[in-house]
């Protein structure tokens, strides 16, 4: 049954689709959990509750991409699931994503991207006997077996992808009350005394030690894992798991700062750089906060934001820069404390010779990718980055980023302040990787992180 609590469309923001509703676990278009969904009988990608639900998404979404997914399926046939490897179905997804008609629509990438497929012989549906359905394990909901099978996945694995849906039933929570798809979760007060991040072993040492949360040291693990028994405290603290992957870039750039600039704690000031923002970047900047409440010596932080992603309505004219003032919390505020704000739309490089520029203190990309995607765009940049007068943060996602972008830093004569390697401030929510180097594959927000050296 389709939820009353109001919606936002989904394909204003199709990145933040669920991925149990691309799994078809999940309604496609209000996203409630149902035992009795139904597919599209046209293209047999994305299931509704109801009804009205799928005629919602049709005149929303699904219209545009449905004879796009039947055509897809028709370059499918009968496979044997006998001597099948992952390579085989990694080859044919690649080949369906560069399609040039598939590049075309997001959600269709999204939808191509997530098919079900057997976790066993990598089979997708259409790739079965005739009449043969897929069977998603009912614990994690993510992962499927073809009939001929078994039924069964390593048991971490699948209590790892439970954290994914239970995370999506966060998501659609949040979107319903709040019109968001991510919480943000940092101390409530600043601290009188500077206690270096460094110091903190993980979040859950964050969390109980440095941060005001320290009630919850006995209910959770140092996975942040509810270990009691009330509902509520449980549902707090996956929030404060789910919250790790926005404050992750404010605990990244804390932990880049005390490992370049060493008189932090006593600093009155920072001008941080943030290359190539875009949404996560946005969504997180309430939490900028934080970099006040664990550095007590800061009054003024200045970030800027710069990229090609800038949204419209920040992009600032060629004459003027506004600076945007973050509402801070009371104490801060009282104390003469502050966060100003300043975009650019465009490239880094080009930033660098406006008039508005001033070297920054630190200058942080998050999931860059450069190596990976969009080179021509960002070689200027990352040949400047190289040169720069001021250290520069990166971070990746998965190892063969990170390898990549070694190699170009190793052409360019690079040399660093901190060398790649796992970022103990990683968001702790985890994604399903699309074209994973194995079946449900999953990676983490910032989970390599390195520091290029200023020149």
């Amino acid at each position: 049954m389709a939820s009353e609590d109001p919606i936002p469309d989904s394909g204003s923001d199709p990145y933040q689709t669920p991925t149990l509703a691309f799994k078809q676990t999940l309604c496609f278009s209000c996203w409630d959990i149902s035992s009795n969904l139904s597919r599209c009988i046209a293209c047999k990608r994305v299931s509704y509750c109801s009804k009205k639900c799928q005629k919602q998404d049709w005149n929303r979404n699904h219209k545009k991409i449905c004879k796009k997914l039947i055509a897809l399926n028709k370059r499918k046939e009968y496979v044997s699931p006998f001597g099948r490897h992952w390579g085989d179905y990694y080859e044919e997804q690649a080949l369906l994503l560069h399609c040039t008609h598939v590049k075309e629509i997001i959600k269709l990438i999204l939808a191509v991207s997530y098919e079900p497929y057997c976790y066993h012989c990598y089979r997708r549906e259409s790739q079965l006997e005739d009449g043969a359905r897929l069977n998603v394990c009912q614990y994690c909901l993510l992962t499927l077996f073809c009939p001929s099978c078994q039924q069964t996945h390593p048991s971490a694995e699948c209590a790892t992808l439970q954290n994914i849906a239970t995370d999506d039933k966060i998501m659609v929570d949040l979107r319903r009350r709040t019109g968001k798809s991510s919480t943000i979760s940092f101390t409530k007060f600043p601290r009188k005394q500077h206690v270096p991040l460094s110091s903190a072993t993980d979040w859950y040492d964050y969390y109980t030690r440095l941060s005001d949360m320290g009630g919850f040291r006995s209910k959770m693990n140092r996975d942040l894992k509810y270990q009691a028994n009330d509902p509520k405290e449980r549902e707090f603290v996956e929030y404060i798991r789910y919250g790790t992957n926005t404050t992750t870039i404010q605990l990244t750039l804390i932990a880049a700062l005390e490992a370049t600039i060493p008189d932090i704690s006593t600093r009155g000031s920072i001008n941080l750089h943030i290359i190539g923002a875009a949404g996560a970047e946005f969504s997180s900047v309430p939490a900028f906060e934080e970099l006040l409440h664990l550095l007590p010596s800061l009054t003024a932080l200045q970030i800027s934001f710069v990229g090609l992603d800038v949204s419209e309505d920040l992009k600032d004219d060629t004459e003027t820069q506004k600076s945007h003032t973050l509402q801070c919390c009371t104490t801060c505020t009282k104390m003469g404390r502050s966060i100003s704000i300043t975009t650019w739309r465009g490239p880094y490089h080009a930033y660098v010779d406006t008039k508005f520029y001033k070297t920054p203190d630190l200058a942080a990309a998050f999931h860059s990718g450069f190596s990976v995607e969009q080179q021509a765009e960002w070689g200027p940049t990352i040949k400047y980055l190289a040169l720069a007068p001021h250290p520069t943060l990166f971070t990746a996602a998965r190892y063969f980023e990170i390898q990549g972008e070694m190699g170009v830093w190793k052409n360019l004569g690079a040399e660093f302040v901190k060398n790649a390697e796992v970022n103990k401030w990683k968001g702790m929510s985890p994604s399903l990787s699309v074209c994973g180097d194995k079946p449900n594959e999953v990676t983490y927000p910032n989970y390599w992180w390195y520091i290029v050296k200023q020149r």
